[in-house]
């Protein structure tokens, strides 16, 4: 069966005597969350695991290999050729079960070239509501290392085009063991539910009164949806000392102008700090330049950090193919996310002039078209 359900999988899991938890050398900040779980399981059921970058045999039973995103899919089709050419493999034929983003999004990319391969879609809720190993040196660089990672919730009730929650995550669904993830000897923690501002008020007093009880500091990873911030929200996340710009949301849609604003006016006016509130700027999608730069500088007006993410495709495998929205050019895009992800710049300057003057105009090729590109409704 080369499509595993959740039984299936866990079956596995608690008959293997050695797992390598593989994650292919791409470039990434935080724990393999998905391996780290797997790997508390496997010791629960009697099994040992080993934590590896680059496929080396030690007589394992069981090799799960994460994916992250689509266009890291060259460095986890590599990892797995690799593993079936081996002469260790070939004499041994361990199991080999691949998991993550790209690996649910894209599963017959995956069976397609490797037929003997088994894929897990999606996420398990067991394994959920194991705790997260962190006896395991991930190469986790600080910051990051001084954090728990910890989903408290599943799911989204939006249905955005450039998102892949609902695929990945269909329901919603609230983790009753979120806490047993949680390392206290860490002095912070990132909540990385994907729309946790949508779940019940009652699930997000319990994570703050958590926090706060246990004097953590918080990262809200992929941030609250504006609309849903009100007062009761805003005093209980008024409780909280954030780090790293924690207090994040998003201002994807012109649609949710007016409303974006009047929420981040009350966080401020609840005490949050300007400097731990920053705002997500989708952009490249269907949206105009000149709809990214109000939304980008409406951000700024407030005093908040804006944070442009470029749109990729959900089924974009080729990290060097630069995809460019119908309203876009490459030039511009490149020069969108260098002027709003780099303070010095953001803040002293105004994007129109900045992209004309000589230094930069020079820098990222802008033309005349760019330019007009930028004023266009």
């Amino acid at each position: 069966m080369p499509i595993l359900d959740e039984k299936n999988l866990l079956e596995i899991l608690r008959k293997t005597k050695k797992v390598i938890l593989l994650e292919p050398n791409y470039r990434r900040k935080y724990i393999p969350l998905g391996l780290a779980k797997i790997s508390t399981y496997v010791k629960n059921h009697g099994g040992k695991s080993i934590y590896q970058r680059e496929f080396r045999p030690c007589n394992e039973d069981l090799i799960c290999l994460t994916s992250l995103f689509t266009y890291n899919s060259k460095n986890v089709l590599e990892e797995i050729s690799k593993i079936y050419s081996s002469y260790y493999f070939t004499q041994n034929e361990s199991q080999i079960i691949v998991g993550g983003i790209y690996a649910s999004l894209m599963h017959q990319d995956i069976l397609k070239r490797f037929p003997k391969a088994k894929v897990f879609l999606g996420y398990s809720k067991t394994l959920d509501m194991t705790p997260t190993d962190y006896t395991i040196d991930w190469q986790v660089k600080p910051p990051w290392n001084e954090f728990s990672h910890v989903f408290t919730t599943r799911g989204c009730p939006n249905s955005c085009a450039y998102c892949a929650v609902r695929k990945l995550e269909p329901d919603l669904w609230i983790n009753p063991q979120w806490k047993k993830s949680v390392d206290l000897s860490k002095p912070n923690i990132m909540i990385s539910d994907n729309n946790l501002s949508a779940q019940p008020y009652d699930h997000i007093k319990e994570i703050v009164e958590f926090i706060v009880k246990h004097k953590k500091r918080v990262v809200f990873d992929n941030g609250f949806d504006c609309k849903h911030i009100e007062p009761k929200i805003v005093k209980l996340l008024a409780q909280l000392k954030f780090t790293r710009c924690g207090m994040r949301l998003a201002f994807d849609r012109i649609e949710e102008d007016g409303i974006f604003q009047k929420a981040v006016k009350m966080l401020l006016a609840a005490g949050i700090p300007k400097g731990q509130i920053m705002a997500y700027i989708l952009f490249n999608f269907c949206d105009t330049p000149k709809e990214a730069i109000y939304r980008a500088q409406e951000c700024i007006k407030l005093g908040i950090r804006p944070y442009p993410q470029k749109y990729t495709p959900l089924n974009k495998k080729d990290k060097n193919e630069s995809f460019v929205g119908k309203h876009w050019t490459v030039n511009l895009a490149r020069a969108f996310r260098h002027f709003f992800l780099m303070a010095g710049y953001y803040t002293k300057y105004d994007f129109l002039e900045w992209i004309q003057s000589e230094k930069w105009q020079k820098k990222f090729k802008i033309s005349k078209k760019d330019v007009e590109l930028c004023l266009e409704e």
